[in-house]
């Protein structure tokens, strides 16, 4: 444990950090794609025109366990779920704010005094 109070950079980045741990709602990983595809029928006007390709569909892409799993959802999903990763990714640089500020202040505290 410190032999001294944080200072004010530790304290207000965990302050930053809890406050917004308090206010967050869902959270996930992972990107979001827009695609549209091209179905193959040679006579079907995507095979000709890219603006007439069919779609757009939507796609979450994530990690789970160890592998890269993709879903296709709605668009209305992929809003809600570009929320719940813009919230993570927020949080996420919160926490290495956090511990940016907590290791410069540890290696203050263990640096010689010269």
């Amino acid at each position: 444990m410190f032999p001294k109070k944080p200072n004010q950079r530790v304290l207000a980045a965990r302050e930053e950090v809890l406050r917004t741990l308090g206010a967050a709602g869902l959270l996930c990983r992972g990107t979001i794609v827009k695609r549209t595809k091209v179905c193959g029928k040679s006579s079907c006007k995507c095979a000709q025109d890219p603006k007439a390709r069919h779609g757009p569909y939507y796609e979450w892409g994530r990690m789970e366990g160890g592998r890269l799993v993709h879903t296709m959802i709605s668009r209305a999903q992929a809003a809600e779920i570009l929320k719940a990763i813009r919230e993570h990714r927020r949080i996420q640089k919160l926490l290495r704010k956090w511990e940016l500020e907590s290791t410069r202040e540890l290696l203050a505290l263990t640096s010689p005094k010269r």
